[in-house]
């Protein structure tokens, strides 16, 4: 992000070591990822939500979570349709009150060790599965709690001194989420047994029950819905960053010729692409009925975190091939080879962890990340198919729309 400081993120990236082809395959593919991403997450947030006024075994409980999952994702295009700054300020918000949350929950799971109880965080990883060619699907899982840690870099352009605060936010955040991880999973395994964790539809929630079980049920019902609350908090807060980055890729793609001129109309008033926005929600909506809803969530996690360490695996390979084929280009931040060394080794370990557990679906991506092979070569280097029929359609839409030209 230091060196390229231009919105996309990775796909800028890619583009700048291996070609515009896997350029276009990374952008063809993370459009399908994130739309997919931001559906499971407004799931969950729609989920928990809703257990907070009515019993999820309500006959039309799955009916209203659907309506309510698109209502939080149309509200959040509206903020984000509104300005970055406002879309900063509202996840920013959400944050303070989700940290409040986990700090509150590690004292209670601190209080229960002091009362004695040890016999949950005493049983370590007793009864674990020691397949090593298994733990691929366990660690996509685990990492897919992470999904996120490269949206700074897809916003990039519009971050205020970019070659140092691109960095900066990428190493602090990551270091700050690491030990809240560590931590609070740390508070769950001493509140609750294995069998609890793997049993629990919501392990915040479940938490907090078991140390305040001991209490009135006053304080029971307090941590139902405080805890619950929090954790819809927070998966509002994650559907608004990805929002936030994802709506910037059909952008990125616009501005370089890999996709449409009409993704890259840009709001006068708030500086966002408004076009790229509403594309998003029409690929979100297809997405959801499509993949979504009648997918396990976990499922759907695996088979999302398959093509997305795949690129990932690409950018950390990237690195250490821009070190050797750019060798001059000033880098503002500058890592030990080692670093990418070692995520490139873990990306191909997931990857063809997960190849081999879950072959078809795996298979079933890479076959459509080839699709992007003939799309590439029929249209996006065909420039004058690619004029002939959207240029009419943008200009039509600039009146229309408080939009400007495309930002070059």
């Amino acid at each position: 992000g230091a060196i390229c400081p231009k919105a996309g993120g990775e796909y800028q990236y890619i583009k700048m070591t291996y070609g515009r082809m896997a350029s276009f395959a990374n952008l063809w593919v993370l459009l399908i990822v994130n739309s997919m991403a931001v559906a499971v997450i407004s799931l969950t947030f729609s989920t928990y939500f809703l257990s907070l006024f009515m019993d999820p075994g309500y006959a039309h409980f799955e009916f209203i979570k659907k309506v309510v999952s698109a209502l939080a994702i149309l509200t959040v295009v509206s903020i984000c349709m509104y300005g970055t700054k406002a879309g900063v300020w509202v996840q920013n918000g959400f944050t303070i009150t989700k940290f409040v949350a986990l700090i509150f929950l590690v004292f209670l799971a601190i209080a229960y060790l002091c009362q004695g109880h040890t016999e949950n965080i005493t049983a370590g990883f007793k009864g674990s599965n020691l397949n090593v060619s298994e733990w691929s699907g366990a660690l996509l899982t685990s990492l897919w709690a992470y999904n996120g840690w490269n949206h700074i870099s897809i916003v990039a352009s519009e971050v205020k001194n970019p070659e140092k605060n691109v960095p900066r936010a990428l190493v602090t955040s990551m270091v700050l989420v690491t030990i809240t991880y560590i931590i609070i999973n740390l508070a769950y395994h001493t509140l609750l047994s294995p069998a609890d964790l793997i049993r629990s539809e919501s392990i915040a929630v479940h938490a907090g029950e078991k140390f305040f079980a001991e209490f009135s049920e006053g304080w029971l019902t307090f941590a139902r819905y405080f805890f619950g609350a929090s954790v819809a908090i927070s998966t509002f807060g994650a559907l608004l960053s990805i929002t936030l980055s994802s709506s910037r890729l059909p952008y990125a793609g616009a501005v370089e010729g890999m996709m449409p001129t009409l993704f890259g109309l840009v709001s006068k008033r708030s500086k966002t692409p408004v076009t790229s926005l509403a594309f998003l929600v029409s690929f979100i909506g297809s997405c959801s009925f499509v993949c979504v809803w009648p997918s396990n969530i976990g499922d759907l996690i695996q088979y999302v975190g398959f093509m997305s360490w795949t690129f990932w695996g690409l950018c950390f390979v990237a690195v250490i091939v821009l070190r050797y084929k750019l060798p001059d280009i000033p880098r503002p931040f500058k890592i030990p080879l080692i670093i990418p060394v070692v995520a490139s080794l873990t990306s191909l370990y997931l990857v063809v962890g997960s190849l081999y557990a879950n072959p078809l679906p795996s298979l079933i991506w890479i076959v459509a990340c080839l699709v992007a092979v003939p799309v590439y070569y029929g249209y996006v280097d065909n420039e004058k198919m690619c004029h002939l029929w959207m240029d009419k359609l943008t200009n039509k839409l600039l009146h229309y729309l408080d939009a400007g030209d495309v930002k070059q």
